[in-house]
């Protein structure tokens, strides 16, 4: 048995392989957007899935014994294998599905989709094997459809262009001069909480009453900005806009699926904020998942910078559950970099010059390491999403833990007050309802603490949004004259 693209009827059988080059060339489109592959990578994905194709076809010629109906089951196994995870996503973003499921079938998302895939499946093949006609016309429409989708990938990998993302309103640095004489120059500690939403939210949509860790930092000088919210709903975008102190020139969701994310991450490296405070005498301490002017990142997040060309199939699935990808093992060393993180920063020295620290928390954002005593969670329960609503709370709770115990041995070791922002980024993203989950994602914790003799009530409002928070610094401390900006959002998360 040779595998070849057969004839019969004067019919090619072209489809399997069209469908699997659209894929192949929509997957590498995809990862343009974050960091482009590298050539052995696309050889390799290229080679695996031309070979999976073969073997397919191979098995269902085996199967059905017949050239047409052999390469149509081809199709549809390519199909559902490949594009796994899409189907994944487009069935249970259906509300009425994803309520179904999440109340009936405790949140079993992929046994009840390989379930209706191997239903689907079996079906098929059973009106296939026992179809007496030869599917000649089916067999050409698919090779046209996957024809024309094969075309339409290469011309938007070809000639598509990306939204080129900018800084509006650039703050030239170099025309600020910072007053920063001895008794105004302070330490200043930039502390990001990922996903930390606020505590409004924690009580709607949770029930929880997050009064204990807002009176501890009240206790230690903090204002809470109660009704803050995040001006973008992905880290990037978030930070490279309030460490810039500006907005980005993002108007659309469309326009942020189509941005180089490193554009942004070279946003956040030379930023406005990080220039003035090192030109003014300021050493940079770095302890985030971004470069930050001549200091590197502390470590790389593992959601930005996905380099895998299969993680949308189901190949993808078996070597997560199995445990042996490169995914896999970056997710769980977030857990000792959270902590290395704190522990660091809680051994650390005083300067001899005033330092601006910018720690980034992956926490308590997924995977969900913690339960709120701190226990640490088995792998199938920490990197599984299902029932992650009561997952992040717990999280949150250690998270309040060690947020206290960082903010004691900071103000301990101070001999000046501190200027500190504990804030988180952007709300929590997984709501079931699309409607509230836009809301959610945009409201934050946000907490400042600025030295005792200025009043915090008069230089921040309560709905303070992050583009402004260094403006306020600048302008209070250091005798900038940066205007405030009004509120806007724009839906930025990434598919």
């Amino acid at each position: 048995m040779r595998f070849r693209i057969s004839k019969t009827n004067h019919s090619y059988i072209l489809h399997p392989i069209f469908l699997a080059l659209v894929f192949i060339l929509n997957a590498i489109r995809n990862k343009l957007v974050f960091a482009p592959p590298t050539v052995y990578s696309v050889i390799f994905f290229v080679a695996a899935i031309l070979l999976f194709v073969f073997v397919t076809y191979l098995i269902c010629l085996f199967l059905f014994k017949e050239n047409l109906k052999a390469g149509i089951f081809t199709s549809v196994l390519i199909f559902f294998v490949l594009w796994y995870f899409d189907v994944y996503y487009l069935l249970f973003n259906i509300q009425v599905i994803k309520e179904f499921v999440s109340n009936h079938l405790f949140q079993k998302f992929h046994i009840v989709l390989i379930g209706i895939i191997a239903l689907l499946s079996f079906c098929i093949y059973f009106f296939l094997k026992r179809a007496k006609s030869k599917f000649i016309l089916l067999n050409r429409y698919l090779n046209i459809v996957y024809f024309l989708f094969f075309l339409i990938e290469l011309y938007k990998i070809s000639f598509e262009r990306r939204f080129e993302v900018i800084i509006q309103n650039k703050i030239n640095f170099q025309n600020i001069h910072l007053q920063t004489n001895k008794d105004s120059v302070r330490d200043i500690y930039f502390i990001v909480m990922d996903c930390y939403t606020s505590s409004a939210s924690l009580k709607k949509y949770w029930n929880y009453d997050n009064n204990d860790f807002e009176e501890y930092l009240k206790s230690k000088g903090f204002f809470i900005a109660e009704n803050s919210r995040a001006n973008y709903n992905s880290t990037p975008f978030c930070i490279s806009s309030e460490l810039n102190m500006s907005y980005l020139n993002l108007q659309s969701y469309d326009q942020a699926q189509k941005v180089q994310m490193s554009k942004t991450y070279d946003m956040v490296k030379n930023s406005a904020v990080a220039q003035l405070l090192a030109t003014n005498g300021y050493e940079i301490k770095n302890y985030s998942l971004f470069d930050l002017l001549n200091t590197t990142a502390f470590y790389q997040d593992p959601f930005y910078h996905k380099t895998n060309l299969f993680d949308r199939t189901f190949f993808f699935f078996i070597t997560e559950r199995l445990h042996i990808t490169h995914e896999h093992q970056s997710l769980i060393n977030l857990e000792n970099l959270n902590l290395d993180i704190l522990s660091q920063i809680n051994s650390l020295q005083k300067e001899k010059s005033p330092t601006f620290y910018y720690i980034h928390l992956m926490m308590p954002h997924f995977p969900y390491f913690f339960d709120e005593n701190g226990t640490k969670m088995p792998d199938p329960y920490m990197l599984s999403e299902e029932q992650d609503k009561e997952k992040y709370l717990k999280q949150l709770k250690y998270t309040n833990k060690l947020i206290i115990k960082l903010t004691g041995k900071i103000l301990e070791k101070s001999k000046a007050q501190p200027i500190i922002i504990i804030q988180g980024d952007h709300g929590f993203r997984s709501l079931q309802n699309r409607g509230e989950q836009i809301k959610e994602s945009q409201t934050i914790f946000n907490a400042y603490l600025f030295p005792k003799d200025t009043s915090p009530i008069s230089i921040v409002k309560d709905s303070i949004s992050p583009v402004n928070s260094f403006r306020i610094i600048f302008n209070n401390y250091f005798g900038a004259n940066l205007p405030l900006l009004d509120y806007k959002f724009c839906n930025t998360e990434i598919k």
